[in-house]
This record gives structure tokens, sequence and C-alpha cells, in this order.
């Protein structure tokens, strides 16, 4: 073979070792990337679409965050006074930059259902738990949060202006285990989950064990999905009475559907960590 050929063949060759190795690498960072759980065969879904007619339904809604031109997220939030607004910290941590997102990248919109909602206000200010730290470098591995910040993993929202609605008031229930301890009472979870993000979807008739595994977070058996980070963990009262007791932040196992995780066992923030905030900016 001639000495052009056989290099134009050798180059050829390595051209295409180099491709596979690209590929075998982005598979493999694809793989280490992928958030951590097995993928099974879907079991039921306990949640049900609700149209947020009524309260405490109106006051809650989707928290939109606008981290880039084409890098936008959203969590649930819930309206605990005319102008705060309570969801999870993480969602306003912007992973690209490692740092939080600024207050005009967020917005409230409350009750959305479909092309409605109760009301919409901009966010001119937030208010972060004492010690949060969501770097990536404090991180367990990418997507997760460690586990002394799960009880610290609350923000709250102060709007530029007042929405005319009624508030869900936070109630704080030492080492309680829910419904169990509050007869007559009914647990739910409400929120706007990847699968349906313009309409909320609730699981009525879970549990919730409060100051669990220890004080200032909570475990639940709510139903839930991406998208639903931040939702209101409520007591619900056979008189239509409603309170919120915490707020689910994150999830335990769980299964993968499409890019989103559903799970039906999860953790977050018990009110007991935020009321003295919420007493000295909403109650003041």
């Amino acid at each position: 073979m001639p000495p052009g050929i056989r290099a134009r063949t050798r180059a050829r060759t390595r051209a295409r070792t180099h491709a596979t190795t690209r590929v075998l690498v982005r598979a493999i960072l694809a793989l280490a990337l992928s958030p951590a759980g097995p993928v099974h065969a879907q079991a039921p879904d306990r949640r049900v679409p609700m149209e947020p007619t009524a309260w405490p339904f109106t006051a809650i809604g989707r928290v939109n965050v606008a981290k880039g031109p084409a890098h936008r997220s959203h969590c649930t939030g819930t309206l605990v006074g005319p102008r705060h607004v309570l969801t999870a910290a993480h969602c306003l941590f912007d992973d690209r930059l490692d740092t939080w997102v600024k207050p005009h990248q967020v917005f409230f919109v409350a009750g959305q259902a479909r092309d409605r909602n109760a009301g919409t206000a901009e966010v001119e200010a937030f208010r972060l738990a004492p010690g949060i730290d969501l770097r990536l470098a404090m991180r367990p591995h990418p997507g997760g949060i460690a586990a002394e910040m799960i009880g610290r993993d609350w923000v709250i929202l102060t709007l530029r202006t007042t929405l005319p609605l009624k508030p869900v008031p936070w109630l704080v229930l030492a080492r309680a285990d829910l419904p169990k301890s509050r007869p007559g009472t009914v647990v739910a979870l409400a929120g706007y989950a990847a699968d349906r993000p313009y309409l909320p979807v609730i699981d009525r008739g879970c549990a919730v064990r409060i100051d669990a595994p220890v004080p200032g977070q909570l475990t639940d058996t709510c139903e839930s999905m991406s998208g639903e980070s931040g939702a209101p963990v409520l007591v619900l009262d056979a008189d239509g009475a409603a309170a919120l007791v915490g707020i689910h932040t994150a999830v335990t196992g769980g299964e993968r559907v499409g890019r989103a995780y559903r799970a039906g066992r999860g953790a977050g923030v018990a009110a007991g960590s935020f009321a003295a905030a919420l007493d000295e900016m909403v109650r003041k």
C-alpha cells in the first residue's frame, strides 16, 4: 500500500477511535450526572388534578424562576401573607453559577389553572434560612442536598405588590404524627408538578411526621413529582379550615418519569423552622 494511502487509513482509524471515545465519555458522564435511583414500572398515581377555585388552593401557585434566556424552572409556593410567599430555598439557587438568583428573576403566579390565575406579582426581595449553603461543593452529589440542609431549605419571598387573596396560616405542631394525632383532619400535598405544570395536583389523605427524623424537619408519604418543591403540607379540617404545617422539598427513592421524578415518600421543612421568621415578617 502506498505511504499516502497508509497515512490516510491510519488517520481515519484514529478519527473513528477518538469519535468512539467521545461517545463513550458522553455516555459515562450522562450516567454519572443522572439522578440516582432505579427506573421502575409506574405505580398507580394517587395525585388528582384540581381546579384551584376555592381557598386554600387559590393561595397556592407557581414560583417561576428565570435563570437565563433558555434556562427556566418552577417550584410551588404558598401565599402566607398579602405580600409574602413561602417556598423551597433550593428553587432559587442557580447551579450553573453556583450562587443565588436575584429577586427580579423570580415571579409568583397564584392559583394558576392553564391560562387563568388568581393573581400575579414580581418578587422584590427574599429572606433565606440562616446558615443555608447549597454550593455544589457542599452537596453529596449533583441534584442532591446535604442532610443538615433539609431543615434550612426554606425561603420567604416578598412580593412587589399586594395580592388580594386570603393567605394560608401556618401551624407549629411539635413531634406530631398526622393525621393520627389530630383525628378528623386530612393531610394533603398540593402543587404544580412537572407532568401538569399549569394545573395543580393534589394527594389528599397521605400522612406526615413532624420533627422527623430530627427537629425542624418532616417526612411525608404524599405522592409528589418534580416541580412540587416548596409545596405546602396541609392539614384540612372537616369545617373547611386549613393550615400549613410544613413544606415538601425533597424525595427519597422514587421512579423516573421522563426527565422528572415521581415519589411516594418525601422530606421537607416543619413549620417550627420558619415560624419565627414568618411571625416577624408577616405578623409584625
